[in-house]
C-alpha cells in the first residue's frame, strides 16, 4: 500500500503548490481512494500532474469533515472522475452534498460505521466540532487511521480501535495542534506515545512541527515529517 501526500501546508518538492490543505492518494491493492481533496482545483490538478498521479483512477472519495481545506478541489475530482461515490460528513447532505451532486458527483452521507471495501472502512460521526469522520485501513499489524484535523480529540482514534478490535499501527493526518498551547502538545504527545502506542505516525497539515520534535524526543514512536509530494510506503 501507498499513501502519496498531494497536497499539504508544505511542500517536501520544488514545482509542487503547498496551501493549507490536505489530499491523500490511496494506492491499496488495486484500488485507488482519495482522502479529503484539498483547498482548490487548482492545487489539487497541479500536484497530481507533477507526482504523475491519476485522479480519473479514484474508485471513491472521502472527505472528513466540512471545512474547505478538505473539499475544495472537488470541481478537479468531477472533471477527471465523474459519478465518483463521495463519501461527505454527517448533517452535510443539503450543504456540501448538493453541491456535489450539481457537478456530477455522488455523495453518500455518513451517518453510522460503513465498510466501503474489503479492509476499507469509513467511521460513525466524532463530534469536534464540526462532525469528522477517520478513513480505517485494515492492515497486517494493526490498523492504519487516517485524518483530517481530528477536531474530536485523540478518544476517536482510541474508540475507532476499539470498534474494530484491533490495535493502531499508524497514523497518518491532519492533528489540529499547530496552534495549540504547549501544555496540550506535550500531553497529546504523550498519550500517542504511552496509551495509543502504535509504530509509527505522520502528522501533516494543522499538526505542527512541535509535535514532531516532542514525539522524536520521547523516541518510542517513528515519527515521519512528510510535506506534499512524499510518498509512504505500507
Amino acid at each position: 500500500m501507498k499513501i502519496v501526500v498531494l497536497s499539504d501546508d508544505k511542500a517536501g518538492r520544488g514545482g509542487l503548490l503547498a496551501k493549507h490543505s490536505l489530499s491523500l492518494y490511496i494506492e491499496r491493492y488495486g484500488e485507488y481512494i482519495l482522502f479529503d481533496l484539498g483547498v482548490d482545483s487548482t492545487i489539487l490538478e497541479h500536484n497530481s500532474s507533477v507526482l504523475d498521479v491519476s485522479i480519473d483512477l479514484v474508485d471513491y472519495a472521502v472527505i472528513s469533515h466540512e471545512h474547505t481545506p478538505h473539499y475544495g478541489g472537488f470541481k478537479y475530482l468531477s472533471s477527471q472522475a465523474p459519478y465518483t461515490d463521495v463519501y461527505i460528513p454527517f448533517t452535510t447532505s443539503e450543504s456540501l452534498g448538493r453541491t456535489l451532486k450539481l457537478h456530477g458527483l455522488k455523495p453518500i452521507e455518513v451517518t453510522k460505521w460503513m465498510k466501503l471495501s474489503d479492509g476499507v472502512y469509513v467511521s460513525k460521526p466524532y463530534y469536534g466540532p464540526p462532525y469528522e469522520h477517520i478513513l480505517v485501513l485494515d492492515e497486517p499489524g494493526g490498523l492504519i487511521l487516517v485524518t483530517g484535523c481530528l477536531h474530536p480529540g485523540l478518544n476517536a482514534l482510541q474508540d475507532a480501535a476499539k470498534t474494530l478490535g484491533k490495535r493502531i499501527k499508524g497514523i497518518i493526518g491532519g492533528l489540529h495542534l499547530h496552534n495549540a498551547p504547549e501544555k496540550i502538545v506535550v500531553e497529546f504527545a504523550e498519550r500517542i506515545t504511552y496509551e495509543l502506542k502504535p509504530d509509527f505516525i505522520a502528522p501533516l497539515h494543522c499538526s505542527g512541527q512541535r509535535l514532531i520534535n516532542i514525539l522524536r524526543k520521547h523516541g518510542n514512536i517513528n515519527t515521519l515529517n512528510l510535506e506534499c509530494g512524499d510518498a509512504l510506503n505500507i
